[in-house]
Order: structure tokens, then C-alpha cells, then sequence
């Protein structure tokens, strides 16, 4: 797969000349911070408050280097469940148990089952982001 270096590159090429300083200084300053949701206030996973529900199972999502399922299974504060939700596989290892796979805690997925949604709230942009404690 393509790295970020990579991507800068071929992307690199297409950026006007007088901009290549600015855009590499920018991309430095943000280091691997997520940009994508940052303006978001809110994000809901799993379906949407109307209409059809969403009937499955969701593993490994992260919001903006967040693991938001994991939130969820520790009861977070910023993480609104609404349905029915349950948590399926391991719990994290964050709560005391220990994993009965060989892989390191890190590298275990939470899985959520549900049928409706989840949803995070979050601060926008120019603020300081929740704080897991």
C-alpha cells in the first residue's frame, strides 16, 4: 500500500510550485493528526435516529485515533448508546480482564453488535479534544 510520503509525492507534483513550502510546513505541523472529522460535533454510527435501523455488527472503528467502540464498552462519558447494544468477543483489556488470545492488548478488536446507533459527541475544532481518563 501507499504511505502518507508516498501520497505526498504524487500529490507533490500537481501542487503549484510557490505553494510546495506552505503545504509541507502545514502537514508537518499537523504530524498524524486525523483531519477529516474534525469539524464534526457529533457522529453517529450504526444508522440514523429515523428510518431503517442498522441490524449488524461494527469492529475496529476509530474516530480521529479514537476507538470509539471501546469508549462504548467502558461506558465513556462522550459515547450515547441508544437501542439495543451489546458487546460481543472480549472486553477490553483496559478493564481488568486479561485477553485469552495470543495477540497484545493493542492489537484486539471490540466488536458491537446493534440495531440502532451509537453516537460520540465530541468538541469542534480549535478546542481541546475529550480526554480519556
Amino acid at each position: 500500500g501507499n504511505t502518507d510520503s508516498e501520497r505526498f509525492q504524487m500529490v507533490k507534483q500537481k501542487i503549484p510550485f510557490k505553494y510546495n513550502r506552505p503545504v509541507e510546513e502545514w502537514l508537518q505541523e499537523k504530524g498524524r493528526q486525523l483531519t477529516i472529522f474534525n469539524t464534526q460535533a457529533q457522529i453517529a454510527i450504526g444508522g440514523k435516529d429515523r428510518g431503517r435501523l442498522f441490524q449488524g455488527q461494527l469492529s475496529g472503528l476509530y474516530y480521529n485515533g479514537l476507538k470509539v467502540l471501546n469508549m462504548a464498552a467502558e461506558n465513556n462519558p462522550n459515547i450515547k448508546i441508544n437501542g439495543s447494544v451489546r458487546l460481543v468477543g472480549e472486553v477490553p483489556s483496559i478493564l481488568g480482564t486479561t485477553p485469552t488470545t495470543s495477540m497484545p492488548p493493542e492489537m484486539s478488536t471490540t466488536v458491537m453488535e446493534t440495531t440502532t446507533t451509537m453516537a460520540t459527541t465530541t468538541t469542534r475544532k480549535n478546542r481541546s479534544p475529550p480526554s480519556i481518563q
